[in-house]
């Protein structure tokens, strides 16, 4: 269906507002920034293993999801009092992504000023902010002392009052379009009284693995992992290239941090039995397949066309079909 012909709102799951997926309730986290408290890690780790099925997901935009939840009421209210739900109203439209290198201030600062204007719930929740290079697609991004706008420079100094006032002028612009590349940034720059510049050709900082970061393997993670970051650190902070930055990483709890590791640079959906439109199950597959792996590009497993988490950049998609698996390029 075109942008204009809608007729549901955004969907996106939340810690309250959650998704039937096929192996029960998800529940959707927002880590502004990727932040996470020792506490809060401990308190995820309990809700997964007595709540739901022990699996945490961590997606593309650095959140974490918690799998076939039983008690979504008793989940609510635990990572409330974890300090993970500051705002009810606005818990889905909490989309921050940062780079490592961001101060962790700035993050927090953008978070609670997001939160503060009632109006800013009415985002939709895919609409991403984004703090320094993170090579993602934002609608609204601070980059060197810069405001972008779906990737396009601004004249405007980078403020988290003017990433606000952005997403403002999205709400009093749009109808039915969920990001600002939908709706034009050019048409939220004039409501703000600027142009747009070129597009923006810097590239996310690499993935540095080693002592400090870790890669999580096809972005899938335990209880016991959750457990271990809690004791290596007092803070740490996801990625959206799924890896996590501490200052120890624990050993012997299966993160990589090899950069030659061949789980290096593969990502994977969710796939069977989690989601019902998948025709495989593409985290088994991958897992297998990476042991035997023959190339240095990065390479996406996907259970269907939709190819729910595929990252940035040239990648090589490996999509499940009812006849098996097809490599396309992007």
């Amino acid at each position: 269906m075109s942008i204009s012909g809608r007729t549901h709102p955004d969907a996106c799951p939340g810690a309250l507002q959650l998704h039937q997926a096929a192996d029960g309730l998800l529940a959707r986290v927002r880590t502004p920034g990727g932040l996470l408290s020792a506490g809060q890690l401990r308190e995820l780790a309990a809700c997964a293993s007595e709540l739901g099925s022990g699996v945490i997901e961590l997606t593309s935009r650095a959140n974490l999801q918690v799998r076939a939840l039983r008690d979504p009421g008793a989940f609510a209210e635990r990572i409330a009092a974890a300090g993970l739900l500051p705002s009810p109203t606005h818990e889905r439209v909490r989309n921050i992504v940062a780079s490592p290198l961001v101060d962790r201030e700035l993050i927090i600062d953008l978070d609670r000023a997001l939160c503060a204007r009632p109006q800013l719930a009415e985002l939709p929740g895919r609409f991403l902010f984004a703090i320094g290079e993170t090579g993602l697609a934002a609608d609204v991004a601070l980059v060197e002392e810069r405001l972008l706008l779906a990737g396009r420079e601004t004249a405007l100094p980078g403020t988290v009052e003017l990433m606000l006032e952005a997403a403002e002028a999205f709400l009093r612009l749009r109808s039915a379009e969920w990001r600002i590349s939908e709706l034009g940034p050019a048409r939220v720059a004039a409501e703000l009284g600027t142009e747009l510049g070129a597009a923006r050709r810097g590239s996310p900082p690499s993935t540095e693995l080693g002592p400090h970061q870790a890669l999580i393997p096809l972005g899938r993670l335990s209880p016991r992992q959750l457990l271990a970051l809690a004791e290596a650190a007092e803070e740490v902070r996801l990625t959206p290239w799924r890896t996590v930055v501490l200052p120890r990483v624990p050993e012997d709890a299966g993160f990589i941090t090899d950069p030659n590791s061949p789980w290096a640079g593969v990502t994977a959906c969710t796939g069977r039995p989690g989601c019902a439109k998948s025709l495989a199950d593409v985290q088994t597959d991958a897992a297998r397949w990476v042991h035997e792996r023959h190339t240095d590009r990065p390479v996406h497993w996907a259970g269907c066309d939709r190819l729910c988490g595929l990252p940035p950049g040239p990648v090589i998609q490996m999509v499940a079909t009812p006849g098996g698996y097809e490599e396309r390029q992007k």
